[in-house]
């Protein structure tokens, strides 16, 4: 068997804080359960994992080597967006551009060579909680315990049931997506497809009616991602092949090379899922706080927020900011410091991903002026410049009082001047079938 290389070898172990003496159990080794392994590590707290793969074959500037390594990925660092009639309207820079996948296998193997603990082959089956405890109940009847447990799995956590007394149920946003990735050479056979295959500065996007589609290739594959309508809302989420020619109806009209890169996926080549979602729940954690939920497991993103990553990794860095800040002795009130910290920020950027979907759909986009380049609207600065352990450090104390003594506080971390309200899917999709825009006060940009 070939063991792969070490990709961080060599490469600068942080230095830790004080060891905070908090033992943490960490479910689920996605992108907020590993993002948050790693900084409760560097933060001094004892982190396992435990994840129910078997394997991930499938799939921060404070760690010295990790993004040196996922910025050799050869990825577009820049997305020009275009009107379904083929006018350029804008563009979208990326921070960090990498493969989703890659960039998992990477915090993967990052806290490997951290020499975190991480346990594969791992089924939660229940969660539990006692007053200074908090743990999981595997398939094999065996009881793991720790003085946290962070629920990172998923939006279908068994978490929901220990936090509101029930296994959450998602349902359809009301949208659907369409993807698939093939081979370059393939698409290249298509003479339609071959100037735009030879462009490797960009991603493209295209806007259309009803419709929008994310193209990209990365290496020798291309892919394809299209939103569309679910024509099924209360079916099945089954995500199952399909043949991809039947994404054509909803690119009837639109600029050619798109529906060609449809025609050229391999007979049932592609997958057609649901887009789910959960309406936002105030509360992230159980009675005691021994149980707390990050990332999906708290809340669900549409791909259309281009924030569900980077909200799932800014709960990781705040949890674990708040328990260093708290101790051991005020484990509690941390996790309940950094509930009240995320909730108003993250539903705002969940409710992006309806307000970007609906404007993509809904507008008609002017063409950019020759020679430029306007920036596109995706993600506002509210979001892209946020320092969520910078945020804690300085909040925390404040929250902490407002918690314990009703002191007034107020989260600065959400569109200044919006008049924070929570909001449900159904009313999204009210909005949705008129065919309108979806407006908030305040400064989203």
């Amino acid at each position: 068997m070939t063991v792969a290389k070490n990709p961080f070898e060599g490469t600068p172990i942080f230095t830790r804080y004080p060891p905070s003496s908090i033992n943490i159990l960490v479910v689920g080794a996605g992108l907020a359960g590993l993002t948050f392994a790693i900084e409760a590590y560097r933060k001094g707290h004892d982190v396992s994992v435990i994840d129910r793969r078997p394997h991930f074959n499938d799939y921060a500037e404070s760690w010295p080597g990790f993004l040196d390594v996922c910025r050799q990925q050869h990825i577009p660092q820049r997305g020009d967006m275009y009107t379904h009639d083929d006018q350029f309207i804008g563009c979208v820079e990326f921070g960090l551009s990498t493969v989703r996948s890659n960039f998992h296998n990477l915090l993967y193997r990052y806290a490997m060579h951290l020499g975190i603990d991480i346990r594969l082959d791992a089924r939660v089956m229940e969660y539990f909680e006692a007053p200074d405890k908090g743990g999981v109940v595997l398939d094999t009847g065996a009881k793991i315990s720790a003085d946290l447990a962070v629920a990172a799995d998923g939006i279908g956590s068994r978490s929901g049931v220990v936090i509101k007394g029930e296994r959450d149920q998602p349902t359809s946003s009301g949208y659907a997506m369409l993807r698939a990735t093939y081979p370059v050479e393939r698409a290249m056979q298509n003479p339609v497809l071959e100037e735009y295959l030879k462009d490797r500065s960009a991603s493209k996007g295209v806007v259309g009616p009803g419709a929008h589609i994310i193209t990209g290739r990365s290496g020798d594959n291309v892919s394809w991602m299209l939103t569309h309508k679910d024509l099924d809302p209360n079916g099945e989420n089954r995500a199952p092949a399909v043949d991809p020619k039947g994404a054509l109806q909803y690119v009837e009209g639109w600029v050619p090379w798109v529906s060609e890169l449809i025609k050229m996926t391999p007979e049932m080549g592609a997958v057609d899922y649901k887009l789910l979602w959960r309406n936002p729940y105030p509360t992230w954690a159980s009675k005691h706080g021994r149980v707390v939920q990050i990332g999906d497991s708290a809340h669900a993103f549409l791909p259309t927020s281009a924030s569900g990553a980077t909200m799932a990794m800014e709960d990781a860095v705040s949890l674990a900011t708040c328990l260093q800040l708290g101790g051991r002795s005020n484990l509690t009130v941390a996790v309940k410091v950094h509930n009240t910290l995320r909730f108003q920020r993250v539903t705002c950027a969940q409710k992006t991903g309806f307000k970007n979907r609906q404007q993509y759909h809904e507008t008609t986009f002017k063409p950019a002026e020759k020679g430029t380049r306007p920036v596109f609207p995706m993600v506002g600065q509210w979001i892209t410049q946020h320092d969520p352990e910078q945020y804690t450090y300085e909040m925390y104390g404040k929250c902490v009082n407002h918690l314990v003594s009703g002191s007034p506080f107020d989260n600065t971390n959400y569109p200044q001047g919006h008049t924070f309200k929570i909001w449900t899917v159904e009313e999204m999709r009210e909005v949705a079938e008129r065919g309108e825009n979806i407006v908030d006060d305040g400064d989203w940009s």
